[in-house]
């Protein structure tokens, strides 16, 4: 009986694997393809777009399902926090990041939530956090000093737009590193996870494209088109099909273990990014990134 139970848990570990793999390979084209139309993007109401795309081929599947949603107040305010934090707030500030500083870039300063999904663990849900990953953590920031430090970044943009991007990546860490752990904790309130990728999503959709038009205003036709592109792009990929890979895998593997399985994407964005948005990669971004991973794989060892 033991063996079936620990063969059964090795066969669920590898599926998650395999879910979050796949996941970091489809995320990793997000930085190239907001990079490419960020001139268009408008961070706020791109995400709420790219929500309610990634939403519509998910309702056939989310009015199939049996999965009660006659919750609690806490369960609620809980699922909502895990959309509206994660990629709600964290994905708008990754816009940013991107649009300001470039998707190479970004991308390794807004990966290290890894590590501060390990802090929101041990907070939250009492989760140690041991050497490794405090000698992981180390070295991926170090990843992030050699990717900002240098000249050739000035020649693209200033002070100020450094300062900038680089505050919206590592607000994107915080916001993902939570919003992580706060996924795992609404599994108990709605442990299907097409149900609970699709609820997520209209959280998203409703609140970020109300107050994105608020803020931020609407695109001129001019513009809408390239922000259509991006949106369709990263919004089924990286939420209908990655969100849903990415909530599974933490469904069967923890929150933790799931945003280690991650650290790939900063490596591939640094192949996608100069495929797609022909973006100039510098050694130090591709340095950074190799840091950034190995640091991760320290944690993870």
């Amino acid at each position: 009986m033991q063996h079936g139970c620990k063969a059964y848990h090795v066969v669920m570990l590898m599926w998650g694997i395999i879910a979050i793999a796949t996941a970091s390979l489809l995320w990793s084209f997000n930085p190239a393809v907001i990079s490419r139309y960020g001139r268009a993007i408008k961070p706020l109401t791109f995400t709420g777009i790219r929500a309610s795309i990634a939403l519509i081929p998910l309702l056939p599947l989310l009015f199939s399902r049996n999965t009660s949603l006659e919750l609690d107040l806490l369960a609620w305010i809980v699922i909502a926090l895990s959309a509206i934090i994660g990629p709600g707030i964290g994905d708008s500030l990754y816009a940013l990041s991107i649009k300001t500083i470039g998707g190479s870039l970004a991308v390794t300063i807004s990966y290290t939530y890894i590590f501060f999904t390990q802090i929101f663990s041990r907070i939250l849900a009492n989760e140690i956090v041991g050497l490794k990953t405090v000698a992981g953590a180390f070295i991926a920031f170090m990843g992030i000093a050699i990717s900002v430090s240098g000249k050739e970044h000035s020649k693209v943009v200033g002070v100020k737009e450094m300062s900038i991007g680089f505050l919206a990546g590592l607000g994107t860490a915080v916001a993902w590193g939570l919003g992580t752990v706060l996924v795992k904790i609404s599994l108990r309130y709605i442990p299907d996870v097409v149900v609970l990728t699709a609820v997520r999503l209209i959280i998203i959709a409703l609140s970020l494209l109300l107050v994105g038009y608020g803020v931020e205003g609407w695109y001129s036709k001019e513009l809408v088109g390239d922000v259509m592109k991006a949106a369709t792009i990263t919004g089924v990929l990286g939420w209908t099909i990655g969100m849903y890979l990415y909530i599974y895998a933490i469904s069967v593997m923890g929150a933790s273990l799931a945003a280690i399985a991650t650290a790939l994407t900063p490596v591939i964005s640094q192949i996608t990014t100069k495929t797609i948005s022909h973006e100039k990669i510098s050694m130090r971004n591709i340095a950074g990134s190799i840091a950034v991973t190995l640091g991760v794989a320290i944690t993870y060892l």
